[in-house]
């Protein structure tokens, strides 16, 4: 009897429990003390509701739950997340009477969606827990929505049922591990349990009674071994039937004899076996197939299938066994049909195509072979290894050739924004002294984020930072400061007076220095630890005075007077340094930072395609769209790899991208055909095209559905060259299976022939001996016979090619020949080659007629005279 009680307002289901039986509600005075539980109403009921849940086998409750998906293809999917496979948590609402759908279109327009049956389907209902696999509702992990191919790339926002499963409780399985142990009632969960004790090695997947295999698995394991074990392994965990066979069976014995006297026999008797003998089928003992310990299992399974489960249960120690997979021969029938023997119109046909008048006296000549089979005797319904190439041929065969079809469809795109982009850079002061660009780095001061550096380059000039060159712009940056490295120290001979000038009162650089300066620009001298020259104090900052050649003067203040120098200093580094530049950045947010192909699309015209955006701007701003294309490949699918972002654009708070919709959107594209397999037709296949699928908002199949139509060409000879469409439809959202029809002994099947050159070997090369042209003259007179008597017929002027006089065929060439005298590179005899006819080539070399030469001895050498 179900125990069942309403726990919380959102339970709705309790199956059978074992709390009645453990009387486990009627003693919590006994359990907890009656001082702890007086005036605790709501802890009782906790404690009652709290044991009732331990109790049950099963407790099932459902929830509102809202979920996220994106329009695309004119539908959205909504999924319920199990990362851990607990397969606890189900959608039910299969009506859409309690859920709701709400669209978000790009421009923040929002839709109502009304859910129906029709447009609602929810899949993805596996393994179904517990009770819920009874079931007659839509159950499942997956709740999809159609018929919105309106609203393609809105956000959709979903707000069901969700249904949750809650499995046994503690106290449940404690109580019911008894019932758990019978192998006769027990769930199946209980029943994996017991075969990882006692059948560990027995596949999950067999199609058998389990719990009939595993209560008689010790009689199993009692027959390992022997040759009843196989045959049951096999019948039981894989419906096949396998033989057992001894290769020692084979094997040589010399002292065997199954000598039968018979007097009347030339040798007073005769063996009635061949195991004395080494023949094709006995053979000598090794230490490997054929020897003592080894057998032979022939089974229609795979080795793998079946091989460790074997080893475990059945195979006995100290034993190898081989396995051959046995090819059944219904299926050949079935397509070819059975072998026709029919005796007496039975024709025996001469290398030249006439009878030859020759009586076949076995039964494998007299046959028309449909079932080939390369074993003696044609053993019926099991082929040999060495005929599978054959059937494997013929079953591919069977299905071939195959044909696809390609449906014109659009593309999608997703976009992803980035926001923080220095987009700009403002140079507060350009420094001094650079010879060459610095290194310019950027730091967030707002809350970093963790952003991506930007790439920056200074531009120079003279020696002075200009500009600042936006390489990459980063992302992600809160407040962008821009760091700009100082310039380097510019070192000179302090100490030369070839450098330091008393005279000029100025100091020579080389040029590359010289070029980072113009009048006015601060300097800052150093003496580079020797003593100053005279004028200047080492530390102080000056400013350039007057520029000549590689020389510069200096001055204490920007445009005042030319300081004196007064005399050298000391040491050889000293050092002038100009002063750091300084730069702010501006950032701005939402630009495009990435375009993903989400559907190539197929059946595009063109070279590429220009992608259109539309969205929200950010408050305030005006959204700047971005510029790029797309380019197509070989089959007008949008190519991943080539696409081209021209601007990022900006100020956008949500954007979409649309790829230009396909003219011939839902429309078949291309037929392809492949797997021709050398296949003849008397007439040409046809091809069948399915249903469009194509729906409207209710559900109800378009009226412009239109189902497309195509056709097989084929040459001459009846091969397949191509298909043509005839009307490509429309309405197909996928790529349709096509199938192909073909009355009935409509394939043209004929063996291969083998090739044959003719050859008369021995006579000379003809056209070679011709020595000139006659014209035989116009007949005159004559008649000739017919069926209604004497009719006359003239033979119009011809002309014929005469043969040198001289000519003859060799008189001795006989099979007796057998040697040449000359060499078959000096001689221009073609035939005297001093070596076996095979040596021209290997094809086969036969004669008009059966008795000439080499047709009876290919070894023969050949005269000529």
């Amino acid at each position: 009897m179900g125990y069942k009680k309403t726990l919380t307002p959102g339970a709705i289901e309790i199956d059978q429990g074992t709390l009645s039986q453990t009387k486990e509600d009627i003693r919590l005075d006994q359990i907890i003390p009656s001082e702890i539980l007086e005036n605790k109403d709501k802890l009782d009921k906790f404690l009652q509701a709290y044991y009732t849940f331990m109790n049950m086998d099963e407790f099932i409750y459902q929830e509102n739950n809202v979920f996220t998906d994106v329009v695309l293809n004119g539908q959205a999917q909504f999924r319920i997340p199990d990362p851990n496979n607990e397969n606890n948590k189900f959608f039910t609402d299969e009506t859409g009477a309690g859920s709701s759908l709400v669209l978000t279109a790009p421009d923040g327009t929002t839709t109502n969606i009304t859910l129906t049956d029709v447009n609602v389907a929810i899949t993805n209902g596996n393994e179904l827990p517990g009770t819920l696999v009874n079931s007659t509702s839509e159950i499942g992990k997956t709740f999809t929505v159609n018929g919105l191919s309106a609203h393609n790339n809105s956000s959709a926002k979903l707000t069901t049922i969700q249904k949750n499963w809650v499995g046994p409780g503690p106290s449940y399985v404690m109580n019911t591990i008894e019932q758990a142990m019978d192998i006769d009632t027990n769930s199946s969960g209980y029943l994996e349990l017991m075969q990882k004790e006692i059948a560990a090695t027995i596949p999950r997947g067999v199609t058998v009674d389990k719990r009939t295999l595993y209560k008689q698995i010790i009689d199993f394991y009692r027959l390992r071994g022997t040759s009843d074990s196989i045959e049951i392994f096999f019948k039981i965990l894989f419906n096949d039937i396998a033989e057992v066979e001894f290769p020692y069976d084979k094997v040589l014995i010399p002292s065997s004899g199954n000598w039968d006297v018979n007097a009347a026999l030339p040798k007073g008797g005769q063996y009635l076996d061949n195991k004395g003998f080494l023949s094709d089928s006995i053979v000598v003992q090794d230490s490997k197939k054929y020897q003592k310990f080894s057998y032979l299992i022939k089974t229609g399974k795979n080795l793998a299938d079946w091989d460790l489960s074997y080893n475990r249960l059945v195979h006995p120690a100290g034993f190898i066994y081989f396995a051959e997979i046995l090819v059944f021969l219904q299926l050949t029938k079935a397509v070819l049909g059975e072998d026709v023997f029919n005796p007496n119109g039975y024709v025996d046909l001469a290398p030249n195509g006439e009878p030859s008048g020759r009586k076949r006296t076995d039964d494998l000549g007299l046959a028309i072979r449909k079932v080939l089979s390369a074993i003696p005797d044609r053993q019926p319904g099991i082929i040999g290894p060495e005929d599978v190439p054959i059937l494997v041929e013929m079953f591919v065969s069977a299905f071939l050739p195959t044909i696809t079809a390609k449906v014109h469809k659009s593309g999608t795109v997703s976009v992803d924004l980035k926001n923080g982009i220095i987009n700009g850079t403002s140079i507060t002061a350009g420094g001094t002294g650079y010879t060459a660009a610095p290194v310019i780095t950027s730091t967030d001061s707002g809350t970093p984020s963790g952003f991506t550096t930007a790439t920056l380059t200074a531009v120079l000039t003279n020696g002075s930072v200009s500009s600042i060159t936006i390489g990459n712009g980063g992302k992600d940056y809160n407040t962008a400061v821009l760091s700009i490295a100082a310039p380097t120290a510019q070192t000179f001979n302090g100490s030369s007076s070839s450098i330091v000038s008393t005279s000029n009162n100025n100091i020579t650089l080389t040029a590359t220095q010289k070029n980072s300066w113009v009048a006015n620009d601060s300097i800052t001298y150093n003496s580079g630890g020797g003593t100053s020259i005279g004028g200047l104090v080492s530390g102080t900052t000056y400013f350039v005075k007057t520029i000549s050649g590689n020389a510069i003067s200096l001055s204490a203040t920007s445009g005042g007077a030319q300081l004196n120098i007064s005399g050298v200093g000391s040491g050889t580094s000293h050092t002038f340094t100009g002063a750091t530049a300084t730069a702010t950045a501006t950032t701005l947010n939402g630009a495009l930072e990435a375009l993903t192909i989400g559907e190539p699309g197929f059946g595009y015209t063109g070279s590429s395609l220009t992608i259109t955006f539309n969205g929200i701007s950010l408050p305030g701003l005006s959204g700047v769209a971005p510029s790029v294309t797309v380019g197509l490949d070989a089959l007008g699918r949008l190519n991943k790899d080539v696409i081209t972002v021209n601007s990022e654009g900006s100020n956008w708070q949500n954007l979409v991208g649309t790829a230009p919709a396909n003219p011939n959107a839902t429309k078949i594209a291309s037929v392809d055909v492949v797997g021709l397999a050398n296949k003849n037709f008397l007439v040409a296949p046809t091809i069948s095209f399915p249903t469009p699928q194509s729906k409207d908002a209710t559900g109800a199949f378009l009226s412009t559905n239109v189902t497309a139509t195509a056709v097989f060409t084929i040459d001459s000879d009846g091969e397949i060259t191509g298909t043509t469409i005839t009307n490509a439809g429309s309405g197909y959202i996928n790529d349709p299976i096509l199938t192909i029809g073909s009355q009935a002994n409509n394939e043209v099947r004929i063996a291969d022939q083998q090739e044959i050159i003719e050859v008369n070997c021995n006579h000379n090369h003809v056209d070679t001996l011709i020595t000139e042209v006659k014209t035989n003259p116009v007949q005159a007179t004559g008649s000739i016979m017919t069926s209604t008597g004497t009719a006359v017929k003239f033979l119009p002027e011809s002309k014929v090619k005469v043969v040198n006089a001289s000519f003859r065929t060799i008189i001795n060439n006989n099979y007796k020949q057998r040697k040449g005298t000359e060499n078959f590179f000096t001689s221009p005899r073609l035939y005297n080659t001093n070596q076996t006819i095979e040596f021209l080539g290997s094809k086969t070399l036969q004669t008009i007629n059966s008795s000439d030469i080499n047709n009876n001895n290919t070894s023969t050498f050949v005269h000529i005279e």
